[in-house]
């Protein structure tokens, strides 16, 4: 299993991942252990944690595979950035646990 995390910083950390668990329910069986923390199991092999601290989003993603871990992050991304509104988040990811 390979795994990378990200902080993100953002004026609104709580809001996004709310969103972001809204969004992806129809498709994944979200589990919300509470308002700052979510799980999406994006695969059999992989999923993703989202933890709100203070203002940033912890987002660990985990994959059998590195080359669709790395896609993961890309597809997270891409959401995340589109919910955000007017403010540009970075996401400078590490490989390995958070």
């Amino acid at each position: 299993m390979t795994a990378s995390h990200a902080l993100v910083a953002s004026n609104d950390a709580p809001r996004l991942l709310r969103t972001l668990a809204n969004h992806w329910r129809h498709k994944f069986e979200i589990r919300r252990d509470d308002e700052a923390h979510a799980y999406v199991p994006f695969a059999e092999d992989g999923g993703a944690d989202f933890r709100v601290e203070g203002e940033r989003l912890r987002i660990e993603v985990r994959h059998a595979d590195a080359a669709q871990r790395e896609r993961l992050q890309q597809i997270i991304e891409n959401h995340l950035q589109r919910f955000a509104r007017d403010e540009t988040l970075t996401f400078d990811w590490t490989a390995g646990g958070a």
